[in-house]
């Protein structure tokens, strides 16, 4: 189980802010390959602002989880009566959790969002308008309506996907079919055992999941095959 304190909040804080640097490298660079559509409109854009979001959004509860959650003077001033340090470091254990969980959900949103409106631009007809379940989505644009398949992009999102999907059940994974699932990503197999919990997800996980997603998404938007698409793919999140 993950341990909280000062030095480990600062690492996760660290390493998060090159991830997120890089996202607005990669927004600024899409925006002037845009340039004629407007970068708070068109999805091609779109797809980092709302990542860089998400990044931004956890920084900031790092950031208090560091300032105030670790600090106990801060719990005496704040709290109705004394709390312990066993209580203080619970708290932060569960609210570690709790926004690691809206880290993963939030992300996938991101992610799944942008692909949908970039496979109805490419083919509107395509996996019943782009409504089709997520995986059949990305299979469709990444190995038919790309003009290249995006390197490791169909097994990073499979993983994505089902790491995703275990939220449903408190991190348990569950099949419908009662069947087991295996992903190969960067030289490491990642089980998925019916009834059983996911225990692999760590942040230390998720950060390398995130700056994977990130690349990917560059790969997608500065496709030959969108970049060829005339017209501006409204992103319809953004109202």
């Amino acid at each position: 189980m993950e341990q909280w304190g000062p030095d480990q909040v600062m690492n996760l804080i660290k390493q998060l802010e090159p991830i997120r640097d890089q996202a607005v490298q990669d927004k600024d660079s899409v925006t002037a390959m845009y340039s004629s559509f407007d970068p708070r409109k068109d999805a091609r854009v779109t797809a980092f602002s709302k990542m860089i979001n998400v990044f931004n959004s956890v920084q900031l509860a790092l950031t208090f989880v560091s300032k105030h959650l670790l600090d106990l003077n801060w719990w005496k001033v704040i709290a109705r009566e004394a709390i312990s340090v066993s209580d203080a470091r619970t708290y932060v254990k569960e609210f570690m959790s709790f926004f690691k969980i809206g880290f993963v959900q939030f992300l996938f949103s991101t992610t799944e969002s942008s692909l949908r409106l970039f496979l109805r631009a490419l083919d509107p007809s395509a996996c019943r308008g782009g409504m089709a379940s997520f995986k059949s989505v990305y299979d469709c644009l990444f190995r038919s309506k790309l003009s290249a398949c995006p390197h490791e992009g169909v097994q990073l999102l499979d993983l994505f996907r089902l790491v995703r999907n275990t939220i449903h059940n408190n991190g348990v994974y569950f099949h419908p079919n009662g069947q087991d699932a295996t992903v190969s990503w960067r030289g490491t197999l990642y089980e998925f055992k019916q009834s059983v919990p996911v225990d692999f997800v760590t942040w230390q996980f998720f950060l390398e999941v995130s700056n994977a997603v990130r690349p990917l998404m560059y790969t997608v938007v500065t496709d030959t095959n969108l970049r060829a698409i005339a017209d501006e793919i409204t992103d319809p999140f953004v109202n």
